[in-house]
């Protein structure tokens, strides 16, 4: 009897110690739907035991006698009738859970059911099942899948090729803020019916979102059909990728496993976002900012503008673009209210635009917070705009630029400093035939914008200086090693910036400096790492610290034969006309051809107000 009371208080003991130990955390608790060897599998899950029921396997009802937590991943030795197996857990969402498991091992009587013997079997190439929440709680559609789209779909299983009707729509949108959750919890795909493929259909199918998680690039997310009795059609799996989210892969079973890749998935979708809303253009933009530019701070965004619309575009990678559209609204003064479209075409929301008048190539502009109501006291408040303690412009730069007067002109003899300097190479490649050997004596490092018009700079880091006996340089043959082109310049925040094109240059064609007069014939300047300059660069900066790459002191050296005249601008006007302009007089009184119909007194008329002209003019 005592041996017997002895036995049972021990086997209590062991089980009490065993159901301490294992634990099923309450986020894997509950009733799933799974695919499982081929068919549908209903699993349930409390604090303490794991129960399996499917149409041929049965019920298969286990006991948890161990487990291990390693960040969110959970790990668990289950006991059956006479076997153990081990299951590793991956937690997606409230929704979905994913698993790894190994066939059922029988052990020695001597052996013991610890983690490292039982789950050794595992592979990490094993295919994941996924489980889905039978009570699941809907989520926000919004990290999962964001926007409209027109898409084209392939199904590998049901006909061949790709339906692509111009009426298929994928929409989600939610409501910020509002009251009723469910409508932020769905998303509606439209399918219609392409001829002659009869796997196609028309309908429209309202998915519930599951929630949505990474692995490395892949994005998954999962959805449930509300609509749909039928278990095993009800929960799909839908893979996004950050490199290529123009594509969608969609599952046609209740499993994630079967998508790899979206290219390979079972049913591929092909979108491009479209705009769900049109706004009526309530003023215009100035008619002078009509073309195509370069938005310096948006990773160089293409942007077209009309007339009521500006149409920025940006290129995350080569294949991926985003576009965002702005309708011109209401203008007072120097602040124009626009309705942004937005990028994936939900909502629609309001900014305001400070622009100043465009000079040269350059269209200079301040952008305000979004906001969602459509007001203008509102939208274009002076407190919706950054306010930073140093802040400057942001550019809009010609993307087909016309080269303008450069505000620093003449030759130079300059030092540079900088990580990225000025180096000696030659334009264009190979020469078609060898230079002349030139006996050099002095060599300089030479900035010239010697031009007729004074609109390019050449730079050439290793020049030769040297003369013949009359004065003319002895070099004739060189090439500079840059030229560019000056499309703009102005002076801001007390300093003078200028804007170059080098259609040559592999970093950015656009590149900004900042420049400044030193002394009667001595220039200094900083070169940008791109297409804008940072609001700590100033003609000193020579290090990314300060977003440049070079610094050049310069001093002018002009000699007898350069016909290189010095000349600077500060950019304090930049809409003063600084161009040379000659102005040719045809004097068609003094041509033979002219006809007889014009009198002694229209010749008299015409040669007196030439002279009134030309008293004024000189």
């Amino acid at each position: 009897m005592k041996l017997h009371l002895l036995t049972v208080l021990l086997a209590t003991l062991g089980f009490a110690s065993a159901a301490r130990k294992c634990v099923i955390p309450k986020i894997l608790q509950g009733t799933w739907f799974s695919w499982e060897f081929g068919e549908p599998t209903a699993t349930t899950i409390d604090a303490r035991s794991y129960e399996r029921q499917g149409p041929t396997q049965g019920r298969v009802w286990t006991e948890c006698v161990d487990s291990e937590k390693v960040g969110s991943n959970h790990t668990f030795i289950l006991k059956g009738a006479d076997c153990y197996s081990c299951v590793k857990a991956f937690p997606r969402t409230l929704n979905v859970f994913e698993k790894f498991e190994t066939p059922c091992i029988t052990l020695d009587r001597n052996e013991q059911p610890t983690i490292e013997r039982i789950c050794r079997t595992l592979r990490k190439d094993q295919q994941l099942i996924t489980l889905f929440n039978k009570n699941f709680h809907p989520m926000s559609c919004r990290s999962s899948l964001e926007g409209v789209w027109h898409f084209a779909y392939q199904n590998r299983f049901r006909f061949t090729g790709e339906c692509d009707s111009p009426d298929a729509r994928i929409q989600s949108c939610q409501t910020p803020g509002s009251q009723f959750l469910i409508q932020n919890q769905k998303f509606n795909i439209t399918y219609r019916q392409c001829q002659g493929m009869d796997g196609t259909f028309n309908g429209v199918v309202e998915y519930s979102c599951l929630g949505d998680w990474f692995i490395g690039k892949n994005h998954y997310f999962a959805v449930v059909n509300t609509k749909e009795s039928r278990e095993d059609e009800k929960y799909r799996c839908f893979l996004k990728n950050r490199d290529d989210d123009l594509y969608i892969g969609g599952s046609i079973t209740a499993e994630c496993n079967t998508l790899k890749t979206v290219e390979k998935s079972p049913e591929r979708y092909r979108v491009t976002p479209v705009k769900s809303e049109v706004v009526e253009p309530g003023c215009r933009f100035p008619q002078n900012f009509t073309g195509d530019w370069i938005n310096t701070a948006n990773i160089d965004a293409e942007v077209q503008v009309n007339e009521t619309h500006i149409i920025e575009t940006y290129y995350p990678d080569r294949a991926r673009f985003r576009r965002t559209i702005y309708v011109c609204r209401e203008q007072r003064d120097s602040r124009i209210m626009t309705a942004r479209l937005t990028v994936d075409g939900c909502q629609k929301d309001y900014v305001c635009f400070d622009f100043i008048p465009r000079h040269h190539n350059v269209i200079r502009y301040r952008k305000g917070m979004a906001v969602i109501k459509d007001d203008f006291s509102t939208v274009c408040s002076w407190v919706q705009f950054p306010n930073r303690e140093e802040w400057r412009y942001d550019l809009f730069l010609n993307a087909k630029p016309t080269p303008v007067r450069c505000p620093v002109a003449g030759k130079f003899n300059f030092t540079q400093k900088g990580e990225s300097p000025f180096k000696t190479r030659i334009l264009g490649g190979v020469t078609l035939s060898p230079r002349p050997d030139i006996r050099c004596k002095q060599n300089i490092s030479d900035f010239s914008v010697c031009d007729t018009d004074q609109k390019e700079m050449a730079i050439d880091a290793n020049y030769c200086l040297s003369v013949d006996h009359l004065g003319r340089p002895v070099d004739i043959y060189s090439d500079p090693d840059y030229r560019m082109k000056c499309i703009g310049y102005w002076q801001e925040n007390l300093k003078s910036y200028l804007v170059t094109y080098d259609d040559l240059d592999p970093l950015s064609k656009y590149r900004c400096w900042v420049y400044q007069r030193a002394d009667l014939n001595r220039v200094l300047m900083s070169q940008a790492t791109g297409a804008f300059c940072d609001v700590r660069q100033d003609v000193t900066s020579w290090n990314y610290t300060e977003g440049a790459v070079v610094a050049l002191d310069m001093v002018e050296y002009e000699r007898e034969r350069d016909q290189c005249p010095m000349h600077f601008d500060d950019g304090e006007n930049p809409w003063q006309e600084g161009e040379n302009y000659i102005t040719v007089f045809p004097w068609l009184i003094y041509r033979s051809g002219v006809p007889s119909s014009l009198g002694g007194t229209m010749n008299a008329f015409v040669v007196s107000l030439a002279a009134l002209l030309l008293k004024l003019l000189f």
